[in-house]
């Protein structure tokens, strides 16, 4: 299977696991790390239980988009915390959807449902 079918059997991506991605390709984290930032940021539109985080993880590793790895924040002492980076493949899936949501907001624009100083 070509990269491009498997890029567009995973686009469109669910939001919390676009976040999820967004959040990792800026540093590893580990679960509890990515649901007080994903709350954080969202102001409260992405709140995950730890049922549906883990869940979203396990799911996420399996389809290759995240790994686990030993590197934490730096600066943290060893724990038993589970990090994840971002892989290869996330990013490719993560640049898809993003150039994906980039195309709709286009169209809204042309559209005349937001302005071009309009977040969307």
């Amino acid at each position: 299977m070509s990269n491009k079918s498997l890029l567009d059997q995973l686009v469109p991506l669910r939001p919390v696991v676009f976040e999820i991605l967004l959040l990792l390709n800026d540093a590893p984290l580990h679960g509890y790390g990515l649901m007080k930032r994903l709350s954080g940021r969202s102001i409260g539109r992405t709140v995950l239980g730890p049922g549906t985080m883990y869940r979203t993880l396990k799911e996420m590793q399996q389809l290759g988009l995240i790994a686990p790895t030993r590197r934490g924040e730096v600066g943290a002492e060893p724990e038993r915390r589970r990090y994840y980076r971002i892989t290869q493949h996330g990013r490719a899936v993560a640049a898809a959807e993003a150039a994906r949501m980039a195309d709709l907001v286009g169209l809204a624009r042309a559209g005349n449902l937001i302005s071009d100083g309009e977040q969307a």
